[in-house]
């Protein structure tokens, strides 16, 4: 085979690597592959609206390390991490073009269904593909991506963990959502009425945290080993009696038993199986625990094996 002659190439920010992402790379790869191009991501080291309207940005699903290894994951070996500075937001659609053409041999721009860029913002794919023919870029659409009825989009993740709607957020996204932090210290009243936890720090503060609530998940700790644990996402009412009291989470891992603390641990959403709710004391805390931790069980036996694609 021939050596390839340039690239094919994806522009967007990525955020979340969805199902909705996966479908417009798997096209990026057919196409590359027939065309004997190499597919590449052109993607951002932050979100775009940091730059143009900070209020806006939202919250993130993947942090910049997650999104890389995610892409890596999925074959693509060339990703461009740009910075979306001033430089970047002011040029129009067919100077980024040429950029592209001239910097990293790009031959052919596959747009996903509703993919804008250039400070001039042209009107639909048509608008783009004329750009195109004038600096010598071939310009491509794919088709929207839709899963049981539902459009795939960042935006719509996002609306699902808001709400605590953990499996349409993990169906969109075609594996389970998670969550990275490192153990810091608490005030270990978890011990003291038998269910001992992890209080995380998130390594990404940017990062989505989904509704309060109690939730089944799975713990990957530093030695890569999992376990089945219940996330409590909340202001702990049963406890806390500060006056301005502080979303925390707080991770009690099944079956484990040792000092967690300075590690970093992945967390992984699984379903949600209640709110936060302030009881009597500590006695009906513990109770709910009980259960809330049979439950956990349950769920997590039943989503073992499950797989999304």
């Amino acid at each position: 085979m021939d050596e390839k002659r340039g690239s094919i190439a994806v522009i967007g920010t990525f955020d979340g690597v969805h199902q909705g992402h996966i479908y417009l790379l798997e096209a990026l790869k057919a196409i590359a592959d027939k065309e004997n191009l190499s597919p590449m991501v052109v993607t951002f080291s932050s979100h775009p609206l940091e730059t143009i309207r900070p209020e806006k940005v939202p919250p993130l699903l993947t942090p910049l390390s997650e999104k890389k290894r995610i892409l890596g994951g999925e074959g693509i070996k060339k990703i461009v991490l740009m910075d979306f500075n001033d430089t970047l937001r002011n040029m129009s659609a067919s100077e980024f073009m040429e950029m592209l053409r001239d910097k990293y041999r790009v031959e052919t721009l596959l747009l996903g269904y509703d993919t804008r860029f250039g400070h001039d913002r042209p009107d639909g794919i048509e608008a783009y593909q004329g750009i195109g023919e004038k600096i010598g870029i071939n310009v491509l659409q794919a088709q929207e991506f839709i899963r049981a009825g539902i459009p795939v989009s960042s935006s719509s993740i996002r609306k699902s963990l808001a709400n605590g709607d953990i499996k349409t957020a993990n169906n969109l996204l075609g594996r389970n959502y998670s969550l990275s932090g490192t153990v810091v210290a608490g005030k270990q009243l978890g011990r003291k009425i038998g269910f001992p936890t992890a209080n995380i720090s998130l390594i990404e503060p940017k990062q989505l945290t989904p509704k309060p609530g109690v939730y089944a998940v799975t713990v990957q700790l530093q030695d890569l080993k999992k376990y089945d644990g219940i996330l409590n996402i909340g202001f702990r009412p049963t406890v806390d009696k500060s006056d301005i009291p502080r979303l925390t989470l707080e991770v009690h891992i099944l079956g484990f038993s040792g000092d967690l603390y300075g590690q970093d641990i992945k967390i992984e959403f699984i379903d949600r199986i209640r709110d936060e709710q302030k009881f009597n004391g500590i006695d009906e805390l513990r109770s709910q625990l009980a259960l809330d931790a049979e439950t956990a069980q349950s769920i997590l036996a039943q989503s073992t094996g499950k797989s999304f694609r």
